[in-house]
């Protein structure tokens, strides 16, 4: 079973790639303090979740407690802070784009009847698109534009950071 992650505050944007990589990702808000977050992880350590974080100290409380965590480097970029998880977890993106989960909420994505979704999207969108998924979760829509050409882009130089 692939692991599961919870990424701290920091970690917004990181947390996001990943889901649409697929790997179920908990986002922490800013508002909780690393106790609160130390406990959150206690509760489901049964579920084996893996912390992100950039806070050291964070990241060492957390390993003293039993809990697996990994310190995210913060001198690279997205890309590489997801390149470096997918190589220390043994991750692969050979399944992408078929498990991507919602960026919003880490729901399910469920190809839809382009019916279903014309409340939900603006018209223009409606007319020019033909395939449209719903997120189980949250309900939000999701479509093939622009912006899923720039994420194979960066999935992409992703797989090429595996490589070197």
């Amino acid at each position: 079973m692939p692991p599961e992650f919870i990424a701290d505050a920091m970690l917004l944007k990181l947390a996001r790639w990943l889901r649409i990589l697929g790997a179920k990702t908990d986002y922490v808000p800013s508002s909780m303090q690393d106790s609160q977050i130390l406990k959150l992880m206690l509760e489901k350590k049964n579920q084996n979740k893996i912390l992100l974080t950039q806070d050291v100290q964070l990241h060492e409380r957390a390993k003293l407690r039993g809990f697996g965590s990994f310190l995210v480097p913060r001198e690279v970029s997205v890309e590489g802070q997801v390149a470096a998880i997918l190589r220390e977890f043994h991750l692969s993106l050979s399944d992408f784009p078929a498990k991507t989960l919602c960026p919003s909420c880490n729901g399910a994505l469920r190809i839809v009847k382009k019916s279903e979704v014309k409340e939900k999207v603006h018209e223009n969108v409606y007319k020019s698109h033909r395939k449209f998924w719903l997120c189980e979760g949250c309900g939000k829509a999701y479509w093939e534009g622009t912006h899923w050409e720039r994420i194979g882009e960066a999935a992409q130089r992703i797989k090429n950071l595996l490589k070197a």
